[in-house]
C-alpha cells in the first residue's frame, strides 16, 4: 500500500514539469544534494549575493523539485501563513495579499501542497533563466562518499586549468559523476514522513489494517476502502495527527465519535492567530523568572523545567499557544500550529488515550502500550475488519536517518545544512547559511561556524524511535539560547544586519 502512495505521489510531481533537463554540466561551483525547502533557500540568496559567475547544480532523488511536499499527504498545508515561507526573492502568498494578519475575520493565506510544488517548480525555472543554476531530477547521491571514516577517498581532479584543483569528483547514479568545488547536503533535515517511514509498533497487516497518513486522500480506488472503514484510530500526537484528524470530520465527515485518537505525549501548541518568536518567549521567560526569584529572596533556580513552563502558562493566558487538556501540562513544544477553530475541531474528538506510545497491536485489534497497559478498540460494535488504524508517529524532525554527530555546517569542500534558527523555518535557515557563504573569504570556517550553533539530534535506543520536542531546561545547548546567540552574532556583521532588516 505504501509503494502505492509512493508511485501516485511521484506521479503528480511529474504531472508538474515532464520538460526537465537531465543534462549534467562537466563541472560547478556548488553541488547541491537535495530540492527542498533549505536547498532552494540556500541556492537563491547564495546566486542573488554571489559573482555572477557561480554555478549551481541541485539534485534530488525526486524527478521534481519540492522535496518533502512531494510525498506529504494531499490535503497538508503550511502551519503558518505563506509570507513566512519561501525563497529570499519570490514570494509564495499570491500577489498583493497581506498574510501577515488575518483580516475582516479570514485566515491569511496558507499555501497547500500543490501551491507549494506549483511554486518550487517556478522557482526552479527563475534561477536557470538567471543564473547558472542547473536542476537534475531522479538522481540519487550515495552520502557515504562524503564520510572520511567510511566513504571512498574522493580525487582532486587533474587538469589543465588552475580551477580544475578545487574541484572534487563525485559519483552519480547510472556511471555519471560531477566536479564541483562544494557540495551542500541539504537534506539534513529532510523530515521522517509516514510513507517512507513505516510504524514503529508491531502488527499482522493481513489482520490489521494500518495505512500512513497520505491514504486518507488519495486515489479512488483508496477512497473506495476508506469507504469501508466505520471507525479510525488516529495514531500520533504531531501536526501530522492534528491533520488527520481535521480532515476526517470536515472533509469526510467522519463523526468525531468513530475517532479514536493516540496521544503518547502532550504538547504546547502555537495559535497561529498570534504567533510569536522565540526571543519573545525567552524574554516573557526571563522576566517571570526575575518575578520568581523576588518572591523566593533571590533563590529561584533558573534551570528548572518552570522556567519555560511558566512563559507557556504566561502565552497560554495571552492567547498564543494552546492545549487540549487544561488539565495536563504538556511536556513537548514542536512548534506545531494550529488556529481556534481547527483546536475547538479536534476537540470534538472525545476518546484520547493518553497511555504512552503504543508498541502493538494484536489480531483482536487490542492495543498495547510500551508501559505495559492495554485497550480493547472502543465501539461495541467495532472489529478490526471495519476498523482502519492512521499511521501518523513517524515523528516529522526527528531526524532518525542521521544515526552520527553531524558534521560542521562549514568545511572546506562540504556545507550541512543545520538547524541554526528554527522558526520562521528551514527557508530561513537555509538562506542565512546561503547569506554566510556568499560573503566569501570574509569569514573562515571556523568563524562561519561559531555563528551558526545548531542542536544536536539525540540517538534513541528505544526499539519505538527517538521522541523529540522535549520542553527541557535552558542551557547553552538549548535551541532557544542557541537561535539567540546566533542571532546576536549575525547582527554584529554589518552585511548580514543590512540583509537581516525587513526579513
Amino acid at each position: 500500500l505504501q509503494s502505492s502512495i509512493a508511485s501516485a505521489s511521484v506521479a503528480f510531481a511529474r504531472s508538474i514539469n515532464t520538460q526537465r533537463n537531465t543534462v549534467l554540466p562537466e563541472q560547478v561551483d556548488y553541488l547541491i544534494v537535495g530540492a527542498g525547502a533549505t536547498g532552494f533557500a540556500f541556492a537563491d540568496t547564495l546566486l542573488h549575493h554571489s559573482a555572477p559567475s557561480t554555478s549551481v547544480l541541485m539534485i534530488d532523488k525526486n524527478s521534481s523539485p519540492g522535496g518533502q511536499w512531494v510525498d506529504s499527504y494531499g490535503f497538508v498545508r503550511l502551519h503558518q501563513p505563506s509570507d513566512m515561507y519561501g525563497v529570499e526573492t519570490m514570494k509564495l502568498e499570491p500577489s498583493g495579499e497581506d498574510c501577515s494578519a488575518a483580516k475582516n475575520g479570514e485566515e491569511a493565506h496558507r499555501a497547500t501542497r500543490v501551491e507549494i510544488l506549483e511554486y518550487y517548480d517556478r522557482v526552479t525555472k527563475v534561477l536557470e533563466e538567471k543564473y547558472d543554476f542547473h536542476f537534475v531530477g531522479d538522481t540519487a547521491f550515495d552520502v557515504s562518499q562524503l564520510d572520511e571514516e567510511e566513504g571512498e577517498e574522493i580525487v582532486v581532479e587533474e587538469g589543465a586549468s588552475t580551477d580544475l584543483h578545487q574541484h572534487y569528483r563525485y559519483k552519480l547514479p547510472g556511471g555519471r559523476s560531477i566536479m564541483a568545488k562544494k557540495i551542500v547536503d541539504a537534506r539534513y533535515l529532510q523530515p521522517d514522513l509516514p510513507i517512507h517511514v513505516p510504524p514503529k509498533f508491531k502488527f499482522d497487516p493481513k489482520v490489521i489494517n494500518v495505512v500512513p497518513v497520505n491514504t486518507l486522500a488519495e486515489t479512488d480506488k483508496l477512497k473506495q476502502q476508506q469507504s469501508e472503514t466505520k471507525h479510525y484510530v488516529i495514531i500520533g500526537a504531531g501536526k501530522t495527527g492534528m491533520d488527520a484528524i481535521v480532515h476526517l470530520i470536515q472533509h469526510e465527515q467522519v463523526n468525531p465519535d468513530n475517532l479514536l485518537w493516540i496521544v503518547p505525549n502532550e504538547a504546547w501548541i502555537t495559535a497561529r492567530e498570534n504567533i510569536g518568536s522565540f526571543a519573545e518567549f525567552l524574554h516573557e521567560c526571563t522576566e517571570l523568572q526575575k518575578k520568581n526569584d523576588l518572591a523566593n529572596n533571590g533563590r529561584g533556580n533558573i534551570e528548572s523545567e518552570d522556567f519555560f513552563q511558566r512563559g507557556f502558562l504566561e502565552w497560554e493566558k495571552k492567547g498564543k499557544v494552546y492545549r487540549f487538556d487544561e488539565d495536563i501540562l504538556p511536556t513537548k513544544f514542536k512548534d506545531a500550529t494550529l488556529s481556534k477553530s481547527e483546536l475547538a475541531l479536534i476537540k470534538t474528538v472525545k476518546r484520547v488515550v493518553r497511555n504512552g506510545r503504543v508498541e502493538s497491536i494484536d489480531d483482536e485489534g487490542t492495543i498495547h502500550f510500551a508501559g505495559g497497559t492495554t485497550m480493547s478498540l472502543p465501539w461495541s460494535s467495532s472489529s478490526t475488519a471495519d476498523t482502519t488504524f492512521v499511521h501518523c508517529s513517524a515523528g516529522a524532525f526527528n531526524y532518525s536517518k542521521q544515526t552520527k554527530k553531524p558534521p560542521p555546517i562549514f568545511s572546506p569542500h562540504r556545507i550541512s545544512v543545520q538547524d541554526v534558527y528554527g522558526t520562521p523555518g528551514f527557508c530561513f535557515v537555509g538562506s542565512i547559511i546561503g547569506k554566510l557563504e556568499s560573503l566569501g573569504t570574509k569569514f573562515t570556517d571556523a568563524e562561519k561556524n561559531a555563528m551558526c550553533a545548531a542542536p544536536i539530534p539525540n540517538p534513541s535506543s528505544s526499539p519505538l524511535g527517538p521522541s523529540g520536542g522535549d520542553i527541557g531546561v535552558i542551557s547553552t545547548s538549548h535551541g532557544y539560547v542557541q537561535r539567540l546567540s546566533n542571532l546576536n552574532r549575525w547582527l554584529k556583521v554589518p552585511e548580514i544586519r543590512n540583509w537581516l532588516v525587513g526579513h
